[in-house]
């Protein structure tokens, strides 16, 4: 089955790259590697696939429809470096190849743009953080996506929603807006109608590159032992440019809506600096404050630098530190605390390599 799975891969590589020259279609990808020192609480080097991008390769296609139209697509799957395993698991069980993005779209610069399958939820700008959301390493990532100390069912949702139908509104001098839907397709008893639902809104003009804020509504699957949970997914940011730095400030709300659970919030500061074409420096800073349970919280700091070698490859380095609080479980690079209150460190070098 492994060899089968292979060659099916191998064919549909093979077909959408023959397209490329005809179709407007693009292969991309990148191979991230590194090798990291973690501690949460107990000490282990590993290597890790994705502490400066994530792994992925992605094939997108545009096309031009005449009189302003545009149609296009794209499909995108993760590897991890380390293994050669592609694609993964949704919130909901589903064995997705092509786990990052899957969707077709139609727009026009005058009316906007739909877009229908798997794709990002109706959220604030990935880049805000100096880090890009990048779940090998991002504070923002991976402390804001932890959520088991707020309570049973608490969640962001899955990082890409399934199912989704949403809009886009053209540029109207520097407002636009996101909305999203997805309709949950079970129809058995006690599943919501939706698995998730929002809306993003940002003005951007000149040096201000970002003004914006986000509402989501995640609902989660019923289970044998748990109702569906709704949660309210909320956030506000801002971007500026500063000479050679990028600027950023960033406040993410988790609320479960289920008696007993915990509201967390987050505030991030973040800086990107590039001097040269050659060098890069980011930095993130980040207090997670959960209402009611103090002793839940956390700080987070995230360094960056990055050196490249090419316009594809970089070489790379990240340090970054959790302080938790004595029942704090925030943790970084996918690192499980050894109990509450330990605090987690990480230090990674790799090498990043785009096509």
């Amino acid at each position: 089955m492994k060899k089968l799975a292979t060659l099916t891969w191998l064919a549909a590589c093979s077909t959408l790259a023959h397209a490329a020259s005809a179709d407007n279609v693009t292969l991309y990808g990148v191979v991230d590697m590194g090798v990291a020192y973690v501690n949460g609480g107990s000490t282990t080097m590993k290597a890790i696939s994705g502490a400066g991008s994530t792994s992925r390769i992605g094939f997108k296609g545009h096309e031009n429809l005449g009189g302003g139209w545009f149609a296009g697509f794209m499909l995108e799957s993760g590897l991890q470096a380390d293994t050669g395993v592609a694609g993964g698991t949704t919130l909901q069980g589903e064995q997705s190849l092509f786990n990052r993005e899957s969707n077709i779209w139609i727009g026009s610069d005058s009316v906007g743009t739909v877009k229908l399958g798997r794709q990002y939820p109706a959220m604030i700008s990935l880049a805000l953080d100096p880090f890009l959301g990048v779940s090998g390493f991002s504070p923002y990532g991976t402390v804001i996506s932890s959520n088991a100390d707020l309570g049973r069912g608490a969640t962001l949702g899955d990082s890409r929603i399934s199912n989704a139908v949403s809009y886009t509104t053209p540029d109207l001098a520097g407002v636009m807006a996101q909305f999203l839907y997805a309709p949950r397709e079970s129809t058995a008893a006690g599943y919501p109608r939706a698995a998730d639902y929002g809306v993003e809104a940002h003005y951007s003009r000149g040096n201000l590159l970002y003004l914006g804020a986000q509402y989501n509504v995640v609902n989660t699957d019923p289970t044998a032992t748990l109702a569906s949970v709704k949660n309210i997914w909320s956030g506000v940011g801002v971007q500026v440019k500063l000479g050679d730095a990028i600027l950023s400030y960033e406040l993410n709300n988790v609320a479960p809506r289920a008696v007993g659970s915990y509201v967390a919030q987050s505030h991030m500061l973040g800086m990107t600096l590039a001097p040269n074409t050659r060098d890069y420096y980011q930095l993130a800073l980040l207090y997670r404050n959960v209402a009611g349970a103090h002793d839940k919280n956390s700080f987070t700091v995230g360094f960056g630098y990055g050196y490249n070698l090419s316009r594809a490859s970089t070489l790379y380095t990240r340090i970054g530190r959790v302080f938790n609080r004595s029942n704090g479980v925030s943790s970084l690079s996918g690192t499980t605390v050894t109990q509450a209150g330990d605090d987690v460190s990480v230090l990674a070098v790799g090498l990043r390599y785009r096509f």
